[in-house]
């Protein structure tokens, strides 16, 4: 069987995942001898619904997006882009990137929650990659663990920029459409307000929690409840967390202004990385209420 070659030249080998917007594919680039990632882009499947050609311009506008803004980061926790097969109008473009081959941080998670200080690492990781993404005037808008990559020495890599926001590229999410996953969305985005470096900062909070306590604490059995509970319902304490706590009660506050700003940020989960580890708690504590404001 001879596997299917994209661009006469990216041979695909493997699906690797996809979601509702595409396929990713482990693929064999034949000029360089590497093996790479492809995103290849696709529309839902037309035989559900009537085609809509509003909805494949904007499919198309957001993934040139992506590459856009992915080629303007050069950072060791940002997936590298490599090229770009762009199939004309009447097509879908594929993204060619770096193949990071540790899995994702969903799928680690499937083995069990992490360890605060590990945590504590990871999010120095993440931020360090949102803090490059922010300074170019680029928001993410979908951190979760999902978007996570793990190089195989457990390194991080931010991925997945395709329904990011960048400042100069207004009106591409003009159709109505749900942009960003439920569980991680920070409540001023819910409430449609198009958001600023701190919601993806809540995000972060929220991948967190769910790293260190292995539950997400707001999930509710359908996307519309789970936003009602992220409007409306307080964070319950973390019981695992020890010394990341601060961290959590200063991000997961539903006042932007209120959480911390990057270098505030930084040194905070610096010092939970070398807090001691300390015993878990058998019973939940307080909700997040009412945290304290950071330092800015």
């Amino acid at each position: 069987m001879v596997n299917r070659v994209i661009d006469g030249r990216f041979e695909l080998v493997e699906r690797l995942g996809g979601g509702g917007m595409g396929l990713v594919w482990r693929a064999w680039d034949q000029a360089l001898h590497r093996e790479v990632a492809l995103k290849e882009v696709r529309p839902p499947d037309p035989a559900l619904g009537d085609p809509d050609p509003a909805r494949d311009r904007e499919l198309r506008a957001r993934v040139l997006r992506e590459a856009r803004a992915l080629a303007r980061l050069n950072h060791p926790h940002v997936v590298t882009i490599h090229h770009i097969v762009d199939t004309g109008e009447d097509g879908f473009p594929w993204l060619v990137m770096e193949l990071v081959t540790g899995g994702s941080l969903q799928d680690r998670l499937s083995d069990g929650p992490m360890a605060p200080a590990e945590t504590a690492r990871l999010g120095r990781e993440v931020l360090s990659a949102l803090r490059a993404a922010h300074a170019v005037g680029i928001l993410h808008r979908d951190v979760k663990p999902g978007n996570v990559l793990l190089r195989p020495d457990g390194r991080s890599v931010l991925t997945d920029f395709g329904i990011a926001a960048v400042r100069e590229s207004p009106g591409l999410t003009a159709t109505g459409s749900f942009i960003g996953s439920p569980e991680y969305m920070a409540p001023e985005r819910i409430n449609g307000h198009e958001g600023d470096p701190a919601s993806d900062l809540w995000s972060l909070g929220m991948l967190l929690y769910v790293a260190v306590e292995g539950r997400h604490p707001l999930r509710r059995a359908t996307p519309l409840a789970t936003l009602a509970a992220v409007l409306n319902q307080e964070v319950p304490a973390p019981e695992r967390a020890g010394g990341l706590t601060p961290v959590l009660f200063a991000l997961l506050n539903r006042d932007p202004a209120a959480r911390p700003g990057p270098d505030a940020l930084d040194r905070m989960l610096a010092a939970a990385h070398d807090a001691p580890p300390q015993n878990f708690s058998p019973h939940p504590g307080p909700p997040l209420a009412h945290p304290p404001h950071p330092p800015q």
